[in-house]
């Protein structure tokens, strides 16, 4: 007998003859906002998510796979991290990880988004555990570029966790060699930042780019993965600086650190577990030989879907 498929379904498309489909088990919300269409409900496989324009942005099963593998490495690396800035990170989890953090005096996130802000306020407060209700945190409405551009403030961290760059969205230019010579002007001397990059396995010319991208703006540039199962496999990001190097923190060292320096427990990251992401796989390696691409404003890397 063939079953039939649920009425509500998500359908992600992840190559342009690959699709990844979910039955909606439930909806929370539903609608778009000025900038993206939204949808938070609970997905089969994976549970409580957050889906944005056809997307799934993360899970309740495995977000913290995916945020403290991107946050941690780099604000381990610093010596001590006072002054973060995120770009994006509309759930609240990456600022909750980075306050977690005992150095940190001030957190300013910055996303274009106030509506979806809201909804994850309400509906995501598995992500976000309080961190908007936090002394430090500083909220800030406004495109991520535009305020790079503008501000005279410096900082010791950068994270860029963004949307995927796609044709016509609001990050369609967050991933440029003008983009990130934005993001090394408002690093102070020993900063670090980090981006979420795609899948290297999925779309690895993307991913590949980013990483040559960033590289013409760094003197250090390190690659790295994780594996999360709501994004399909394996995730990509980049951490560069001109003096900071996560790469060569040993497990025992990542360790300590988290000991000394961060409160609470972590999930998913600790010394072994930063060791694997830093090993990339002979394919990988090989991959990001191949391609030379370097993104700009007149010729942006876009996700083929």
């Amino acid at each position: 007998m063939t079953q039939k498929l649920p009425w509500r379904i998500v359908a992600e498309w992840i190559t342009e003859g690959e699709a990844c489909i979910r039955s909606v088990e439930k909806i929370y919300a539903a609608g778009a906002t000025r900038f993206q269409e939204y949808l938070i409900g609970e997905l089969a496989g994976i549970g409580k998510s957050l889906v944005l324009d056809g997307k799934v942005q993360s899970s309740l099963f495995d977000e913290h796979w995916y945020h403290e593998a991107l946050v941690h490495p780099v604000m381990l690396a610093h010596t001590c991290p006072k002054e973060v800035l995120i770009i994006g990170g509309g759930e609240g989890a990456t600022a909750r990880e980075v306050l977690k953090h005992k150095c940190v005096e001030r957190v300013t996130m910055v996303d274009i988004d106030a509506e979806l802000i809201e909804l994850a306020k309400k509906y995501l407060p598995e992500w976000h555990q309080g961190a908007f209700d936090s002394e430090k945190l500083e909220l800030v409405f406004a495109d991520g570029r535009k305020f790079l551009s503008e501000t005279d403030r410096k900082f010791d961290v950068v994270i860029l966790d963004l949307v995927d760059p796609m044709e016509g969205g609001p990050a369609a230019l967050l991933y440029t060699l003008e983009f990130y010579k934005l993001v090394a002007n408002v690093l102070k001397s020993g900063g670090v930042i980090v981006t979420q990059a795609s899948s290297p396995i999925l779309t690895p010319r993307v991913y590949a780019t980013i990483r040559n991208t960033i590289a013409s703006v760094f003197k250090i540039t390190r690659p790295y993965i994780t594996y999360v199962r709501s994004y399909n496999g394996i995730w990509g990001f980049v951490a560069a600086s001109d003096t900071v190097d996560p790469a060569r923190l040993s497990s025992e060292e990542v360790d300590e650190l988290i000991k000394n320096r961060i409160n609470g427990s972590l999930r998913f990251y600790d010394g072994a577990t930063h060791q694997w992401m830093f090993t990339l796989p002979k394919p990988i390696r090989n991959m990001l030989e191949s391609y030379k691409d370097i993104a700009t404003d007149s010729n942006p890397v876009y996700v083929p879907v």
